[in-house]
């Protein structure tokens, strides 16, 4: 407890014993009411914002730590748990970073990437990635196997796409990166389903609205998605201009971050299509 209550007091910049007494009244079933109007003098006279917001810490902290302990145990067992990996889940401050470092371990449906490592094409998409100057036409060549279901160099080529690009979209560092670009740079775009404008009235402030994601308050952003869940308004993030012919700012961050880049390489312009299909 004495992490999760230090980090508490951190946040609502007040004392840890603050914290740690308000912690023990909660667990011993106290409501934030009776605490905020009858416990003044053990809490340091914390009031009802400062309990609802520590009791939501706590409850989110808990939840994080007992999924921390879930994560390590699944990933042990697989035996894949190296050191750098359990240290990076234990610095884990948040259940969205948490879930982006177990996604490659968790257990999933077969995947066309999968699929393709089971026929042995990991060892094709490994060396196109990371020696370019391979012809993916000639190495392809090497790994068909009309029984496994790749039959010719373009079925080939496309188990080894598959696998890269679940290698890519599962990626810790990228998922964040791309996160947070979107966070800062995303633009919230709301329109009017053709045909709706009457029976969705309610939501005619939304029927062509133009909004940096950043910028929308909570309640605008209820709005517009409760506008698209009853079939008014569709709604979509949107990065950059998208100017036909040039990269999505997605597919930019994802080539940096793998240091992906067109030196007119055999194997360049296949790793662009893998860029760009991620």
């Amino acid at each position: 407890m004495d992490s999760i209550s230090s980090r508490i007091a951190t946040e609502l910049g007040v004392r840890p014993q603050q914290v740690i007494a308000t912690i023990t009244l909660l667990d011993e079933g106290a409501t934030v009411p009776f605490i905020a109007r009858y416990r003044k003098e053990i809490t340091g006279s914390l009031d009802d914002t400062q309990l609802r917001n520590l009791e939501e810490r706590l409850r989110y902290l808990r939840e994080l730590d007992e999924r921390r302990v879930s994560i390590l145990a699944s990933i042990d067992e697989q035996g894949k748990l190296t050191a750098e990996l359990q240290q990076a889940i234990q610095l884990a401050d948040t259940k969205t970073r948490l879930e982006d470092l177990y996604l490659p371990y968790k257990k999933k449906r077969r995947t066309k990437g999968q699929i393709a490592l089971e026929a042995g094409l990991g060892e094709l998409a490994d060396l196109l990635f990371n020696d370019p100057s391979h012809d993916p036409q000639i190495e392809a060549a090497r790994f068909i196997d009309a029984e496994k279901g790749f039959a010719d160099e373009k079925a080939v080529l496309e188990g080894a796409k598959y696998i890269l690009m679940e290698r890519f979209a599962e990626d810790a560092e990228l998922l964040q990166r791309l996160r947070t670009m979107l966070q800062q740079d995303a633009l919230l775009r709301a329109r009017v389903i053709t045909g709706k404008e009457q029976d969705g009235a309610k939501f005619s402030d939304y029927f062509e609205h133009d909004e940096p994601f950043k910028r929308v308050p909570s309640h605008r952003a209820l709005a517009i998605f409760r506008g698209r869940n009853e079939g008014f308004l569709t709604a979509s993030l949107s990065l950059g201009d998208n100017t036909p012919g040039s990269m999505h700012p997605c597919e930019v961050v994802i080539a940096e971050h793998f240091a992906i880049k067109n030196q007119n390489r055999p194997a360049d312009t296949w790793l662009a299509e893998v860029v760009r299909w991620t």
